[in-house]
C-alpha cells in the first residue's frame, strides 16, 4: 500500500473515531440544557428523561423522600424561538402519564407546567418530547420542582450549571485526537522508513 494511501486511512479513522466520541458525549438526555436541531421537524425520542428520585435513567436530583413527596408541579423552562408540540411525561410508580400541550411557540423563554404527584413512589421521572418544530433555536433549558406554594424544592439546569460545565476544559477529546494523530504520523513515519529499507 503506498503512503499516501495508509496516511489517508489513518486520517479517517481519526475523523471517525472523534465524530463517535463527540456523538456519544452530546447523548446523554438528562444534561439541561438540552438543544434541538435548528431544522423543522427534528425528530424526538424521549429527548429529555430527568430523573427526580429514584430510578435508572439518569442520576437522581434527590433522594430525599420529604422532597419527592412535597413536589406537585415541575416548571419546564423552554428557550428559543419556534413554534412545537409539547408532550410532557410523569413517568412514576403510578404510570406513565402523558400531558400534550400543542401549539406552543416561545421567542425567547417559554414555563410549561406539568402537575406532578408522585408521593410515595419508589421512582420518579420526568420525560420532554418537543415535537413538530419549525425551524430555529429551541431548547430545554431548566426544570423547576416546587412544592404547593410554589416554592422552588429541586432546580435543574440553567445558567449556572451551564456556566459550570463551560469552565470544565473537554481534554478527553482533545487528547485521545493528540493521540490518534501522533499515532498516525507515527505510523505514517514508520511506512516511510520501511520503504527506504526496501530501496
Amino acid at each position: 500500500m503506498k503512503l499516501r494511501n495508509k496516511l489517508m486511512a489513518g486520517f479517517a479513522a481519526t475523523v471517525l473515531a472523534l465524530s463517535m466520541m463527540v456523538g456519544s458525549a452530546m447523548a446523554s438526555t438528562d444534561v439541561l440544557p438540552f438543544e434541538y436541531p435548528n431544522e423543522a421537524n427534528a425528530a424526538t425520542n424521549n429527548d429529555v428523561w430527568v430523573v427526580l428520585f429514584g430510578g435508572t435513567a439518569a442520576t437522581p436530583l434527590t433522594d430525599d423522600e420529604a422532597v419527592r413527596d412535597a413536589v406537585k408541579t415541575v416548571d419546564i423552562v423552554i428557550t428559543g424561538n419556534a413554534s412545537f408540540d409539547a408532550e410532557l411525561i410523569a413517568n412514576f410508580a403510578g404510570g406513565w402519564v402523558p400531558t400534550t400541550m400543542a401549539g406552543q411557540t416561545v421567542d425567547g423563554e417559554l414555563v410549561l407546567s406539568l402537575p406532578y404527584v408522585v408521593k410515595g413512589s419508589g421512582y420518579a421521572e420526568v420525560i420532554v418530547n418537543l415535537k413538530n418544530k419549525t425551524e430555529g433555536p429551541l431548547a430545554v433549558a431548566r426544570m423547576d420542582f416546587k412544592d404547593a406554594d410554589g416554592k422552588v424544592l429541586v432546580t435543574h439546569g440553567g445558567a449556572a450549571e451551564a456556566a459550570a460545565e463551560e469552565s470544565v476544559p473537554k481534554t478527553g477529546v482533545v487528547s485521545t485526537a493528540l493521540l490518534l494523530g501522533l499515532g498516525a504520523v507515527a505510523f505514517g513515519t514508520g511506512a516511510v522508513a520501511l520503504k527506504k529499507k526496501e530501496r
